[in-house]
């Protein structure tokens, strides 16, 4: 029997009220550019948008959205970034530029910032801790500290917490669990 191949999300579509104030927005204030865009076979317009040039499109947003939906379908559109300089960067970016209101929150094994695009869809975000704790865990944030701060904060805070692991031993045991869990066909 052949094991399923592992799967790498990298991509998520969402539609959209006011497509073109989309666009602008996560170009102008995410630093997105334009990979491609189009109309797909629905006719629906469409815009492909990425940050990463091995990754054609990251994100997709569509044109369509009713503006009378009783509530937000999306949760939240999370972006992993590769430090926590650059969480301070673009929490200070996210300040002056008025993005707010803007929420910071420790994870225990991410750092992470909210806040809402145009549409209201709640954006993170965040960069992993070398901590793992069992989830949920909401603590507070204060990216003007030092890192060195952040970080024995969260360790102290991970610590007393039950779960604690570090994020190298939680890779290896959900690495473990995920080659036992792999589906057979």
């Amino acid at each position: 029997m052949a094991t399923l191949p592992r799967i790498n999300f990298t991509h998520t579509g969402t539609f959209c009220s006011d497509l073109d104030n989309m666009v602008e927005f996560y170009c102008s204030k995410l630093g997105f550019v334009i990979s491609d865009k189009g109309v797909a076979s629905t006719g629906h317009r469409l815009f492909f948008m990425t940050q990463n040039p091995e990754i054609h499109h990251q994100l997709v947003l569509f044109d369509g959205k009713p503006t009378d939906l009783p509530f937000n379908p999306i949760n939240q559109l999370s972006f992993l970034l590769d430090s926590l300089e650059d969480l301070r960067t673009y929490y200070a970016f996210a300040k002056a530029n008025g993005l707010g209101p803007i929420d910071q929150v420790d994870h225990g094994n991410a750092w992470s910032l909210y806040f809402k695009d145009p549409e209201g869809n709640p954006i993170e975000m965040y960069v992993d801790s070398p901590f793992y704790t069992n989830q949920p865990c909401r603590e507070p944030l204060d990216l003007e500290q030092s890192s060195e701060q952040i970080l024995a904060i969260t360790e102290a805070m991970c610590r007393h917490r039950p779960g604690f692991q570090t994020r190298e031993q939680w890779i290896e045991s959900t690495r473990q669990r995920i080659a036992e869990q792999r589906v057979s066909w």
